[in-house]
This record gives C-alpha cells, sequence and structure tokens, in this order.
C-alpha cells in the first residue's frame, strides 16, 4: 500500500507534530506503534494513522511481541482519609511501590492515610521508619513533602528504599541509554550462548538448584552487564530489577515463605527467557520515575535518608525530640523466616559473601532469628505485664522432648521478640517531638498452638514506658497465613480455629522533657 512505508524517528516526529525527544520516549513507553531495529526506531506509516485516528496499535512490552492491546496512562491512586487495609498487595499496583515483591509490609494507602490523620496544620512532618522494608513509608512520605528517614538491616530491603526513594534525581536520558545498552547486548548473541566471567556467589546454598544450568548461565551474564556498569544508580536500579524477578525464573516460589517449586506441586523452570524479563521490568521502572518526576518532583523537599543499619544498634544517628510521626511495622513474633526469605537476593547480587554475614544481620534483627536463640540457656522476661510470663512459661512446657524445636526453643524466641518490644520502646521515646504519634502495624500470632496477642501485650509495654494508647485499629480481620498457623501440622488437634487478624496499634508520647 502507498501509505505502508517505513518511517525513521525523526520522520514520525514530524508525522504527527512532535519533537524526535517525545517520539522516542512515546516508542520507548510503547505509546505508540513502533519497532526497534538494532537501536534505531522504525514506524510504518499506516499504523501511525490508524494510531492517530484512534484506533488500537499499541504493542505491550509486558506482553509477548504479537500481543496489541491499548495501554492507558497509569495514575497515582487518591489518598484515604483514615487508616485504612494494610494488605501490602495493595502495592502491586501501584507505582514505584509494585517494584519489589514483598512478603511483609504495608500498603501505601495505609501509609497515605496516616499521614492525612497525624497532619494537622499543613507542616511537613519529620516521619522514622525504624523497620523500613522495602521503603513504602518512605516513598509516601516524600511524595507529599515531609522530611523521611529510614533504617533497615536486611541490606536487599535497604537497596531498594534507596533507589526508589531516589527517583526524583535521576537522569532518564541516562537510564533509557543504559536500558537500550542492555537490549543490545542482550540480543547481539542469546545469553544462553555467551560464556560470562561472573560466578555463582560461592557462600550460597540450596535444597535444589536455585537456577536450572540454563538460566543460570542467562543470569551470570546480566551480573556481567550490571558489574560493568560505571553509573552506581543507575547499577543499582538493575540490581534491585533483577533481584525482583529472580525468584519468577528460579527453581523456587513464595508460598508464602520461600521454598521449592517441586515442594509447592510446580515444576522447575528449565529454561527462561532472562533478559526479556529483566527489560520489560526495567521498562516498568523507568515508566514509574518518569510519572514520580512529572506528578512530584516539585513537592518532593527532600530525599529520604536510609540508614542500612539496625534501628536498636543505631538510633543515635536521629536527633534527640525530632521526630513528629513514625509509621512502622516491625518483623512479627511468627515471622522467624525474615531474612532467609531473601537469600538468594543477598548473595546472588553480592551484598553477602558468606553464613558470617548472614548470621550477624540475624542476631541484629529485630526479635532476632528463631535459630540464634532456641538453643542455650532459658532467657529471662524483662517486661512485666498481663498475663506474658504466663504464656512464656506454659509454651516453655509444650514438646519439651523435641529440646530446641519444641516449646523451651519457642520460649526463648518469644522472650527476645518481647524484651526487644521493650528496647524499641525506650529508644523510640527519645527520640519523639511532645505529642508525636507512633503508629505501628502488628498483629496476633500461634507459637505452638498458643495465641500471643501480640498488639495488646506490645500496647502494654509502651504503655508502661510513659506512651498514651489512643486506639487500636482492626484493620485486617484476616491476614494471610491464616491457614497456614492452623493446620495439624502446626498446632496439632485444637478445639477451635484462631484467626489471624492485623492492628494498627496508634501510640502518643504525651510530654515534654525536664
Amino acid at each position: 500500500m502507498p501509505n505502508d512505508r517505513v518511517l525513521t524517528l525523526s520522520e514520525a516526529a514530524e508525522m504527527i507534530r512532535v519533537s524526535t525527544r517525545t517520539m522516542g520516549d512515546m516508542a520507548r513507553r510503547h505509546r505508540v506503534p513502533a519497532r526497534k531495529v538494532g537501536r534505531e526506531w522504525r514506524f510504518l506509516q499506516s499504523a501511525l494513522e490508524e494510531w492517530l485516528a484512534g484506533g488500537p496499535a499499541v504493542a505491550d512490552h509486558r506482553s509477548s511481541p504479537d500481543t496489541m492491546v491499548a495501554e492507558p496512562r497509569g495514575q497515582y491512586e487518591l489518598p484515604l482519609t483514615g487508616f485504612g487495609d494494610t494488605a501490602f498487595s495493595d502495592n502491586r499496583q501501584r507505582r514505584l511501590h509494585r517494584w519489589v515483591p514483598w512478603v511483609a509490609g504495608f500498603s501505601g494507602s495505609f501509609v497515605t492515610g496516616v499521614l492525612n490523620k497525624i497532619r494537622t496544620n499543613g507542616e511537613s512532618l519529620r516521619v522514622l521508619d525504624p523497620f523500613a522494608g522495602v521503603g513504602t513509608t518512605l516513598v509516601e512520605a516524600t511524595k507529599t513533602g515531609d522530611h523521611a528517614v529510614g533504617f533497615e538491616i536486611n541490606p536487599y530491603a535497604a537497596l531498594a528504599c534507596r533507589v526508589k526513594t531516589n527517583v526524583a534525581l535521576y537522569d532518564v536520558d541516562k537510564l533509557v541509554d543504559a536500558i537500550e545498552r542492555f537490549a543490545d547486548y542482550a540480543d547481539v548473541e542469546s545469553l544462553n550462548n555467551m560464556q560470562p566471567s561472573s560466578k555463582p556467589p560461592p557462600g550460597f546454598r540450596s535444597r535444589v538448584p536455585f537456577f536450572s544450568p540454563n538460566v543460570e548461565s542467562q543470569v551470570l551474564a546480566c551480573l556481567d552487564f550490571i558489574g560493568n556498569e560505571r553509573i552506581k544508580w543507575i547499577s543499582e536500579i538493575f540490581q534491585l530489577a533483577l533481584g525482583a524477578v529472580m525468584v519468577g525464573f528460579s527453581n523456587y516460589s513464595y508460598e508464602p515463605s520461600l521454598g521449592t517449586r517441586a515442594g509447592a506441586g510446580k515444576p522447575d523452570i528449565e529454561d527462561a527467557d532472562v533478559s526479556g524479563i529483566l527489560k520489560r521490568k526495567l521498562w516498568d521502572m523507568h515508566d514509574d520515575i518518569v510519572d514520580y518526576q512529572r506528578d512530584f518532583r516539585s513537592r518532593s523537599t527532600c530525599i529520604a535518608a536510609v540508614h542500612p543499619l539496625s534501628y536498636m544498634k543505631h538510633s543515635d544517628r536521629i536527633a534527640p525530640e525530632s521526630i513528629d510521626l513514625i509509621i512502622t511495622s516491625p518483623p512479627y513474633l511468627n515471622n522467624y523466616h525474615y531474612i532467609r526469605n531473601t537469600r538468594p537476593q543477598l548473595y546472588w547480587l553480592g551484598l553477602v559473601e558468606g553464613t558470617d554475614d548472614l548470621k550477624d544481620i540475624e542476631r541484629h534483627s529485630f526479635g532476632q532469628f528463631w535459630q540464634t536463640v532456641r538453643t542455650g540457656p532459658e532467657l529471662p522476661l524483662r517486661p512485666d505485664v498481663g498475663h506474658l510470663k504466663a504464656q512464656i512459661n506454659e509454651l516453655r512446657s509444650r514438646n519439651r522432648e523435641k529440646g530446641a524445636y519444641g516449646g523451651p526453643g519457642w520460649a526463648n524466641y518469644a522472650t527476645s521478640y518481647f524484651n526487644d518490644c521493650q528496647d524499641f520502646c525506650r529508644i523510640t521515646k527519645s527520640l519523639m517531638r511532645p505529642r508525636g504519634s507512633v503508629v505501628v502495624v502488628i498483629g496476633n500470632n500461634i507459637l505452638q498452638g498458643i495465641e500471643f496477642k501480640t498488639d495488646k501485650i506490645f500496647s502494654e509495654i509502651a504503655e508502661s514506658e510513659g506512651f498514651e494508647i489512643v486506639d487500636i485499629h482492626l484493620v485486617r480481620s484476616k491476614r494471610t497465613g491464616n491457614s497456614v498457623v492452623n493446620s495439624p501440622v502446626r498446632v496439632g488437634k485444637v478445639s477451635q480455629r484462631i484467626r489471624l487478624y492485623e492492628t494498627a496499634v496508634e501510640l502518643r508520647w504525651p510530654r515534654a522533657r525536664n
């Protein structure tokens, strides 16, 4: 057909009356029908005419090359005005938050609701998240122009915090160039046929091979490219993107904790388009960065400070009486796999080198890791609240024949956890401004068939340290893991099922200090 000629980027831009830069950006973000030939964009005139007339014709880069869909422009959700549902699954559709799947944490809309509730005079707040996870609190605070600071001891989660909270600073053109260079690198020759110089992390061990041979070779070739990237923030974006998708083409899955695919009744993944999956992730991240800079850059008065350290050990980095609001969710009493869930990312991204690094993180985590405290002498319980001591003693009496794997080991673990709750309150009260607010997302937990109403115990500990209990908001009446903790394997024969719930404990520091 006469109008089925192929146009260059400049010819396509002239045809629809936009700059070549705008046209290139629209092509990269798949807003117009286009194909990449080497490093150059090419356009069919007939396809552009159909697109201008309002017809379908945008190839979605998240689908197969032959799938044609209309992709609407994503928008940020409207903020909530109260304590909403904390479910992290809400983040899967939210810009920036959707970058990293996370088995713990809360939703961005929940954080926005808390910020709106606490803010009374329109002034910016000094916001702290002592257990920042992948940065939900920090991202939402920077979007509203608040001053945010976070601590995160898990190096992979800290990487996510740093990358997501620095988006206002990124040079998008340099990121585009890096993604296109990666596309060229991956397209020159199949990653399967490359001889990568990177090696599997020597300290990483798994019950079955984490990657099948073909997949592992491709991953190592991607790590070669990332390792040769000279701009640090671009290298970190690539690292985070790879970390976010790597479990998806591994022989493991989250069910909800990390386990083998075979154990979940799924076949191993023998091969995968690793570079294609990574490119799609990178373009999604690129789109979110562009949208953020358009919508929020002018309102971001500062970049969040992220400390890749333990809050419990390094809280002195925060000035006394400087914090207006804390929004956080510490590791749960039954979340004893917190660090282990990210072992693949920690090792394969070079964030830890061996078991000593991992054990150091586990020893200094809130509540510690179960295996670091289950053996040894009986730990003394420090908080003197409610019936906690009686519950710990009851827990210690369960399944004693199993030793460290029975009640005695779990009692040490629970004792360590509630001792840390007390330490957290003692540390935090010194940082709060008078009438400052603390919102802690936490829920009940079940150990050896015994229900611990962790939210209420935590509230009593906080009150004993001088905080006022404003309210305990029920934000989720049923949460993930409900079917697991009530299974006969975990609790044996029980007369009734115990439902896991989640609350937001709202505290206030009531007074000025002498």
